[in-house]
């Protein structure tokens, strides 16, 4: 399974696209696909990733890796949550999984 910055980069490499790659032209095609951030399968869309960055374009493959890798990394903080804070989910009914 595919997932992170190497599956957005799949998408470019699908689409036949060559770099630079605007993030705009990202948004457009790929807005609302689902990217995996983990080996867990948790994923969020593409629109919203990179909606959360800085970013206006990707020179080649690997400054698509130096930038969206920081933003993957943080979602994963994010959705990272420990024993305390499961049990506080359970007790408090938010739990979802």
């Amino acid at each position: 399974m595919t997932y992170g910055s190497k599956k957005v980069a799949e998408l470019v490499e699908k689409s036949g696209w060559s770099y630079p790659v605007s993030v705009s032209r990202l948004e457009r095609e790929y807005a609302l696909t689902n990217i995996s951030i983990d080996k867990k399968g948790e994923s969020m869309m593409l629109g919203e990733l990179l909606a959360q960055g800085d970013i206006d374009r990707f020179e080649d493959e690997d400054d698509l890796y130096e930038k969206l890798e920081p933003l993957f990394e943080q979602e994963r903080q994010q959705r990272s949550v420990g024993l305390i804070g499961k049990i506080k989910q359970l007790v408090l009914g938010t739990y979802t999984r």
